[in-house]
């Protein structure tokens, strides 16, 4: 299972890492042929319980550009969820402590992985630069959020003044690279510092819409990513199409399986600091994003299924939600009697809602069941760790975020191939 979640890590990576292959193979083969022979993905690599399906019209998930878009939406996504985790940690764990430290360099980790994307396209001295230039704007955030949290008014203004700064100078960077308007870029970053300042204005003033206001800055990461992919896709000459309807749909998954964890983490948290208060405010508005995130892919679901496909999913989706705030509530509490039931409502909902999925997209039942069991695995870890105080929760964080990316690229392989006449580019 290792091997699985750190193929599915690296999947952006890859994705970029084939588009650069894809713009300098020449005369040996079409850029798709190149890629995909030469780089190792969720849906595609041995390591795959997925591995081996169909391809058909599914393959339209799969192209270069469909790998960049997903590949920047879970990378860009997680970013503000990380930066979120450092915020929420500082804030109940204090600046200094291990567990901060450990949630940057968990948020370090996407930026490596960010900037490792970057330079399989456009080189090592673009790769340095954007490091440079993307952990500089992280410190500016965590400023910002010392700034906030002491109520250092000159702090935060200083802080602010520093993200303007980055907002003009990245966007050249950026514009540069990729051919993209300055301004259009500008524009685009302005909207990621403005949603991810009110985000953490509202986690460190523990207000109950903060869960919303995460919410709200990550998806504003799926633009972002769409833009920088058609950008890249039309400068270096990447076979695909970003915002044809299965990329749109890999992506779409992608963003929202992704956030589906990081939601739920945000609700053990907000939780545990509560002591376990499921009333509280702040814990009740968490609760109200992870909702708002079932209702987007129940609707996603019966946009291609139907109603009652939809009806389904959100029934069992959001049944082992329930399971796995019981499997917290016994972590938090000791009761191993409570958590053994939880984990076998897990394991019940694994059973069947593969059993659902198998139905809809012909994918193998076997196959869905042990992707759901990775996801569940990766999750309970996250939990654990999150309620014993640990310091390696935020890498645990991760790793069931990133679990999800390929949950995403395999799911929208499916379901393309299994509804081919809704999906024609």
């Amino acid at each position: 299972m290792r091997n699985i979640l750190l193929v599915r890590g690296g999947v952006a990576v890859a994705a970029l890492a084939l588009a650069a292959t894809a713009c300098g193979s020449s005369g040996g083969g079409t850029a798709s042929t190149a890629g995909s022979n030469s780089t190792p993905s969720a849906s595609s690599s041995p390591s795959s319980p997925m591995s081996g399906m169909p391809v058909a019209a599914g393959g339209l998930t799969n192209t270069a550009a469909a790998q960049l878009y997903a590949g920047l939406d879970q990378l860009l996504r997680e970013h503000v969820d990380l930066t979120a985790n450092v915020v929420q940690t500082a804030i109940t764990k204090g600046p200094s402590s291990a567990n901060t430290k450990q949630a940057l360099a968990a948020l370090d980790q996407n930026t490596q992985s960010l900037g490792a994307a970057f330079g399989s396209v456009y080189g090592a001295a673009a790769q340095k630069e954007f490091l440079k230039q993307w952990r500089a704007h992280i410190g500016y955030f965590v400023n910002y959020t010392l700034g906030v949290a002491g109520h250092n008014h000159k702090m935060v203004a200083k802080a602010q003044k520093d993200l303007a700064g980055y907002v003009s100078q990245f966007s050249v960077f950026v514009s540069g690279a990729t051919k993209l308007p300055k301004a259009a870029v500008a524009a685009d970053l302005k909207d990621h510092v403005s949603t991810l300042e009110t985000a953490i204005n509202a986690i460190v003033a523990k207000k109950p819409n903060a869960g919303l206001k995460l919410e709200m800055a990550a998806m504003h990461m799926d633009g972002t990513a769409q833009v920088l992919a058609k950008g890249i896709v039309s400068s270096k000459g990447i076979s695909g199409n970003v915002t044809g309807a299965g990329s749109s749909l890999r992506a779409a998954l992608t963003g929202m399986l992704v956030q589906h964890v990081a939601a739920t983490g945000f609700v053990v948290q907000t939780a545990v600091a509560a002591k376990g208060n499921l009333k509280n405010p702040e814990v009740k508005g968490a609760i109200a994003a992870l909702s708002d995130n079932t209702n987007q892919l129940g609707a996603a679901i019966g946009s291609v299924y139907g109603a009652a496909a939809q009806k389904e999913f959100l029934k069992q989706w959001r049944a082992h939600i329930g399971f796995f705030v019981n499997y917290t509530l016994a972590d938090a509490t000791g009761n191993a009697k409570m958590k053994a039931k939880a984990k076998k409502d897990l394991a019940g909902y694994i059973s069947h809602f593969s059993t659902f999925l198998a139905g809809a997209t012909k994918l193998p039942a076997p196959a869905l069941a042990t992707d759901l069991q990775g996801h569940v695995s990766t999750l309970e870890t996250a939990i654990d760790l999150i309620v014993a105080g640990s310091p390696r929760s935020s890498a645990a964080l991760l790793m069931a975020e990133n679990h999800m990316a390929g949950t995403g690229a395999v799911l929208a392989k499916g379901i393309v191939s299994s509804m081919p006449a809704k999906f024609t580019s």
